[in-house]
């Protein structure tokens, strides 16, 4: 069993990642609306990815975790990774064919 852990010790854990999160939340609603041209899709992107990697070290404390949940966690964006791919490979052949 770990050691109790004060509500002051969990906020100054939490309140930094959440305020990160949100004005992260705020630049993507503005570059939702920003004449950004073809680099739109790449910053909403880098956004995605930050508030992905934010929400994985901090809130599921993969920082401090064991390697096997580490390796999970790895494994699980890999099949993402997979199934994304293959849905882009399905979008772009169907327009091929038109």
């Amino acid at each position: 069993m770990s050691a109790p852990v004060s509500a002051g010790a969990v906020w100054r854990r939490v309140l930094p990642v959440w305020l990160g999160l949100m004005a992260l939340l705020a630049l993507s609603c503005a570059a939702a609306y920003a004449p950004l041209g073809p680099w739109n899709v790449a910053v909403s992107f880098g956004i995605a990815a930050t508030q992905a990697l934010l929400v994985a070290l901090l809130f599921m404390r993969l920082d401090s975790a064991s390697a096997l949940i580490r390796l999970t966690a790895a494994c699980g964006l890999f099949w993402s990774a997979i199934l994304f791919s293959l849905s882009l490979a399905d979008v772009l052949s169907r327009l091929t064919r038109t």
